[in-house]
């Protein structure tokens, strides 16, 4: 039969006779194969000393005792050096408070020392994200309290498991802890104990709001020497603590510490990972250690699956997240408002400082976060890959013929990234009213020509790629305007090649709007051109007959494009490497054609 499973509370009781060092290690053995207990018991692990046994049972206070204007009603927590009350105070205004005093059995020096310390280090900090302090005094026996703000709510990871916060809601509320731990950090505090427990996050009228708790054993530059330390305890908790914090006896505490902390939070918010000394050195490494149901639950407590989980953490969160945890302090982030922006940039889906950006980069940044703009982005490649800009990428032709298209290829592909980064622009303004992909594409055709008014080359091909996703929403009437206004720069610009290629595209806009004459006209002056260049590139030659065909057939005249298809047909069979696509095509056209021969009626 198998033995009951060993509950968090049950193996933090276990360790708490070893040194305070090895308690992490040890709570790892007891709870190997519960990775929940695990994480539980390591949030919950004394930040320090040897931990005494609670003397709630036996402290003269009492639920219905006063201390000054305040009514002890319940015990909130209870930790190595204070209990915390909830207390209702009646003078001079009635509200709920949380009242710390010092524990009855830690009334030695150096406790009181560190009582009086959190005291003073709290009635410093001045932030929303933050507990305020009200008052102070001692009780009857001599023991220091003070009273603070209640804070309600629960643990950070816990909240956003039961309300089944998405990754991006996570990682809005950890921007807003980095920004509280900045605000204590430039008053010279140092939480030191930053973990799951001691950041609270309540709803409040539909309101998330986040409390950063418990400097009990926070470092203040105005008291170098902590009494802890003097006596050579481990200060912090063992999971969330920096590397050079779990060998710090004395000296003084470092900001870095802290981001490492937040870190260490993050990981554990995102993915129920914590650090450790593994060979995975990503976010979504930890994760996928995890076996697959564990995976499963993870991503359905963020309202994601697996794979989408793992693909949001891949890239820039993980670069994010590593930088945190880096063992050397000098490579973190320098403070805890650089990582709140940090995290607010990759909301925005900007580049981040942690990993370096590229054109490729802010392409898939831009496609992950901008759904409309993702839409039209692909649409634009998908047109630009069939086009005749990249229809000659996998020949073996002439080397000048190659060197052509690898140019075309890259020209193409600038033009795309830069449409897109004007359609993520449109999409991601603020103050922008447009909404229908339509509008979107209007303002990016304008701004185009705004910001390529110096160079009429990459101007054509923008403009050429923006046909092709006109056609794509089905208006080849503005289609048409793109593909003319891309003629007239590559005319002025003595492009004959791109020029060729540019009236194939208009005249297939031009047939789709019923203007046969004109698209006649520039389907055979691109087979004309085609036909001139040496070597002849016979794909294009017989893309151009095709298009001809169509345009016969478009008209009425299936003899002139039975003609034309044949004549399609054979250039591309006379090809070096003929395009199986086109082939296809042409000769799916051509079966249709021939069926609505044999059956005028279809």
């Amino acid at each position: 039969m198998a033995l009951p499973a060993i509950t968090a509370e049950d193996a933090i009781r276990k360790v708490l006779s070893l040194p305070a060092s090895r308690r992490a290690a040890a709570l790892r053995e007891l709870l190997h194969g519960n990775r929940a207990a695990l994480n539980k018991a390591l949030e919950l692990l004394p930040t320090m000393g040897d931990a005494p046994q609670s003397v709630l049972s036996q402290t003269e206070i009492k639920p219905e005792i006063r201390i000054g204007s305040y009514r002890l009603r319940s015990v909130l927590g209870e930790g190595g050096f204070g209990i915390v009350w909830l207390a209702e105070q009646d003078a001079p205004l009635r509200r709920s408070v949380a009242l710390k005093i010092l524990r009855p059995d830690r009334i030695d020096p150096a406790s009181r020392a560190r009582f009086e310390s959190e005291r003073h280090v709290i009635a410093l900090l001045d932030h929303p994200g933050l507990i305020k302090i009200f008052d102070a005094g001692e009780a009857p026996d001599g023991r220091p309290w003070f009273s603070m703000e209640l804070a309600a709510g629960s643990p950070i990871t816990q909240a956003c498991d039961v309300a089944g916060h998405s990754i991006g809601q996570r990682i809005d509320l950890m921007a807003q802890v980095c920004r509280a731990v900045h605000h204590a950090h430039q008053r010279g505090i140092i939480h030191r104990d930053l973990k799951p427990s001691n950041i609270l996050v309540s709803l409040d009228a539909d309101e998330v709001i986040v409390k950063v708790i418990d400097f009990g054993i926070a470092r203040a530059a105005f008291d170098p020497i902590n009494p802890d330390e003097r006596a050579g305890a481990l200060v912090g908790t063992p999971t969330f603590m920096a590397p050079e914090a779990r060998n710090l006896r004395s000296g003084e505490a470092d900001a870095r510490m802290d981001i490492y902390a937040l870190g260490a939070v993050m990981l554990r918010l995102l993915t129920d990972c914590l650090p450790d000394d593994s060979k995975a050195q990503f976010a979504h490494q930890l994760l996928e250690k995890l076996p697959s149901e564990e995976i499963k639950l993870v991503a359905r407590n963020r309202s994601t699956t697996s794979a989408k989980l793992i693909s949001t953490l891949k890239g820039d969160l993980d670069a994010i997240i590593a930088c945190c945890l880096c063992r050397d302090p000098l490579d973190r982030y320098n403070s805890a408002l650089t990582l709140a922006q940090e995290l607010e940039r990759f909301r925005r889906g900007e580049s981040v400082q942690a990993r370096p950006d590229n054109q490729l980069r802010r392409l898939l940044r831009s496609m992950r976060h901008h759904h409309l703009a993702v839409v039209l982005t692909f649409t634009a490649m998908l047109a630009l890959t069939t086009s005749f800009f990249n229809a000659r990428s996998q020949r073996t032709a002439a080397l000048v013929a190659k060197d052509r298209t690898e140019i075309a290829m890259r020209s193409s592909n600038d033009a795309t990234i830069l449409i897109t980064e004007l359609l993520s622009e449109i999409v991601t303004n603020p103050n922008t009213t447009l909404s229908t992909s339509q509008e979107i594409l209007s303002e990016a055709s304008r701004l185009a020509g705004l910001r390529l008014n110096n160079d009429p080359i990459m101007e054509a091909r923008v403009r050429a790629s923006m046909g092709h996703l006109w056609t794509s929403q089905h208006r080849n009437d503005l289609a048409v305007q793109e593909f003319s206004r891309a003629i007239q720069l590559l005319k002025s610009n003595n492009q004959a090649r791109l020029l060729a290629e540019t009236e194939l595209l208009l005249a297939g806009a031009l047939r789709a709007v019923g203007s046969f004459a004109e698209a006649r006209q520039y389907a055979d002056n691109a087979r004309a051109e085609f036909v001139q260049e040496s070597p002849a590139d016979r794909d294009d030659i017989a893309r151009a007959y095709f298009e001809l065909a169509r345009i016969s057939a478009a008209q009425g005249n299936k003899s002139e494009s039975v003609r034309l298809i044949e004549q399609a047909t054979t250039t591309l069979n006379n090809a070096p490497e003929p395009s199986e696509k086109l082939m296809e095509t042409i000769n799916s056209f051509s079966k249709r054609l021939s069926d609505i021969s044999a059956n005028p009626s279809k």
